[in-house]
């Protein structure tokens, strides 16, 4: 199966037993392979098992939710930039899972984001990584009225 737009992720899940052409899945697994570190959720994704076995459904099936996950994290990570530009809020980057570190992402954990998508992390296949706001910083008034308060 041939995976032509985002908007499909539904409709392949039903095949779920076929492998499907994903050339962005396909980039990052050799990615992980040439430097054999792997990040959480790509258990079981290394390496494509022998076709038709169980092992090969069990791969292609994980290889799909993994497929619908990234999907749903590309689309809603504009609107969570903009809902934090609109509170004059920044944002950083904060890796919710501590377990192993992620080559594509480490550069990243705890840096601040720009406006632009192409000034962030990679968000690969799998991603653990979300983006946090960043609490907006007093302003020098409430400094200034909290050292001018009677103690």
């Amino acid at each position: 199966m041939t995976v032509e737009s985002p908007a499909r992720p539904r409709a392949v899940m039903a095949g779920a037993t076929a492998d499907f052409s994903w050339p962005e899945f396909d980039q990052w697994q050799a990615a992980f392979t040439a430097v054999d570190a792997f990040p959480p959720g790509w258990e079981g994704l290394r390496c494509a098992p022998p076709p038709h076995t169980p092992e090969a459904d069990a791969y292609h099936l994980r290889k799909l939710v993994l497929f619908d996950e990234w999907l749903d994290m590309r689309a809603r990570r504009p609107a969570l930039l903009a809902h934090y530009a609109r509170q004059g809020m920044r944002a950083r980057v904060v890796r919710q899972d501590e377990r192993a570190p992620c080559p594509a992402c480490d550069p990243f954990t705890a840096g601040e984001v720009g406006p632009e998508l192409e000034a962030m992390p990679p968000f690969h296949p799998g991603c653990r990584c979300v983006l946090v706001a960043i609490p907006a910083a007093r302003t020098t008034r409430t400094r200034e009225r909290a050292r001018s308060r009677p103690r």
